[in-house]
């Protein structure tokens, strides 16, 4: 695979192509998928396993992450930023979890962080575990501390699940 086929088809259809956009001021936090459309995936599928394209999204994410902790270090600037995965149905229905790009504005995301890390509960779920494997597969897993939000949306009529890798200081 050439990495220019990935920005080809991936990358440049995302809006973290200008990564400007993790740094403009929004009301809360945001989240972009690192790829908004399963269907942006079947080049990846043609050459290696659902679970290896899972395993590659996740490598690509940390690198992005870790590029924008240097990019909000050298601008001075002070945003908040974490690896998210929501889609379990997709994952069950496609085989690959996406992550997604996490970022919120200092210092209301403190105060978030912190609510996260007090509700954090000692046993891991399903879809704990599923997130944790692809840290594993990449050699990122203890560079990270992991979390989970879990609640029902009377809304939609569904449990919502957002488990949170936070890069560790």
């Amino acid at each position: 695979m050439k990495f220019a086929d990935f920005y080809s088809r991936i990358i440049s259809k995302e809006a973290y192509k200008d990564m400007d956009v993790f740094f403009e001021i929004h009301e809360s936090f945001e989240e972009l998928p690192i790829v908004s459309r399963y269907s942006r995936l079947d080049f990846l599928r043609q050459e290696m396993s659902s679970g290896a394209v899972a395993d590659f999204l996740t490598g690509f994410a940390v690198f992005l992450l870790n590029t924008l902790r240097l990019l909000e270090a050298s601008r001075d600037e002070n945003v908040f930023f974490a690896l998210t995965f929501t889609d379990f149905e997709g994952l069950e229905e496609q085989g690959i979890l996406i992550p997604n790009i996490f970022f919120y504005q200092q210092p209301a995301a403190a105060v978030f962080l912190q609510k996260l890390q007090e509700k954090a509960q000692g046993h891991a779920s399903r879809e704990m575990t599923d997130v944790k494997r692809h840290f594993s597969n990449c050699g990122a897993e203890t560079a990270f501390d992991f979390y989970e939000s879990r609640f029902y949306d009377a809304a939609c009529a569904e449990e919502l699940v957002r488990v949170f890798a936070v890069p560790r200081a």
